[in-house]
């Protein structure tokens, strides 16, 4: 929306949203915000003015000049990058709003224009996506007819920080500690437990266990790049060790066949142990870790688009239901 290029000073073509009271209206450059948005998501002004097509000095320049019209810093400058104020974090959410806004004018115009479809962008970390979405997705699309759903499998981390830069909808991912800046919903609890074969483990079935006590073990591993598998191998980093893994392999359902047959131990969410392991022999543990009880929660927009919006209260209902039900 901004046809201005990298080198122009800031304070061109301003778009008023507020006014101080007893002060001029202030006028706030597109730019400026998209700039800022980017910065604060990725703690970073150098990361924030590549993602905008911005030369540092420039970037620089224009956040300044932010901060010296509202006569507030809205950065806290340290060695590892940048983290904003208060002040800064009210301004970042006033620009996400603003934009989302923007770009939902774009696509509800582009849909008069060309009766277009409308699109809602979906990522989910790998339990919910394996075992949660399929049947409120098939009822939200049967009630749905005219909106189409892209749904991506993506580690939490990786999904919040789209989010945060406006590049999904919704998002399914693992509570955690730094998303204050985030509004949830619950959708369901769904802890990771070890899955083994019966007599493998010198504790009793159903016994709760230490992942750090499961190191020496082999394991039996879902496919490279799976969230979860991601989740799980970077808990062992924690331990400065890599997981023994035997074998990967691409379902839950493979991979408790093979933990039945002795190969290994394998760490899944208890859904896909209900549905992968019946008919086999095994034994599970509850993982005693703060990582392992995990309560998967969907982002929730102020201006999400009334396709995006229908589609939360479909998860949201979806996992209170499959609350009642366990």
């Amino acid at each position: 929306m901004d046809s201005r290029t990298a080198g122009e000073k800031p304070g061109l073509a301003k778009a008023a949203y507020g006014q101080h009271r007893g002060s001029p209206p202030m006028r706030y450059d597109l730019l400026d915000l998209r700039l800022f948005r980017h910065v604060v998501a990725a703690r970073s002004i150098t990361l924030g003015a590549e993602r905008v097509h911005l030369a540092l000095p420039s970037a620089s320049a224009r956040i300044k000049a932010l901060e010296d019209s509202l006569g507030t810093p809205l950065l806290i400058r340290h060695a590892r990058g940048v983290r904003p104020t208060p002040a800064g974090l009210t301004l970042e959410r006033h620009a996400r709003a603003i934009l989302s806004r923007l770009e939902e004018m774009d696509q509800d115009l582009a849909g008069a224009v060309a009766d277009s479809r409308t699109r809602v962008r979906l990522l989910g970390n790998g339990a919910a996506v394996m075992e949660h979405l399929d049947e409120p997705l098939a009822d939200f699309l049967q009630a749905q007819p005219r909106v189409d759903v892209d749904v991506e499998e993506s580690p939490s981390p990786r999904i919040v920080l789209a989010l945060r830069e406006g590049r999904a909808d919704l998002g399914i991912f693992v509570a955690a500690p730094g998303l204050e800046d985030l509004q949830v919903r619950p959708f369901r609890d769904d802890p990771l437990v070890l899955v083994a074969a019966p007599g493998r483990l010198t504790c009793r079935d159903g016994e709760a266990v230490d992942f750090a006590g499961l190191l020496e073990q082999p394991f039996v591993g879902l496919s490279r790049g799976n969230a979860l598998q991601l989740h799980v191998e970077a808990q062992a980093a924690q331990w400065g060790r890599e997981l023994a893994i035997r074998i990967r392999v691409p379902s839950p359902i493979q991979a408790c066949a093979l933990v039945a047959r002795g190969l290994g131990v394998a760490i899944l969410p208890v859904a896909s142990l209900v549905r992968a392991g019946q008919g086999l022999a095994l034994a599970s543990h509850p993982l005693r870790d703060a990582w392992a009880r995990r309560e998967l929660v969907c982002r929730d927009f102020n201006a999400l688009s009334p396709a995006a919006v229908a589609l939360l209260e479909v998860l949201v209902r979806a996992g209170r239901e499959g609350v009642e039900a366990g």
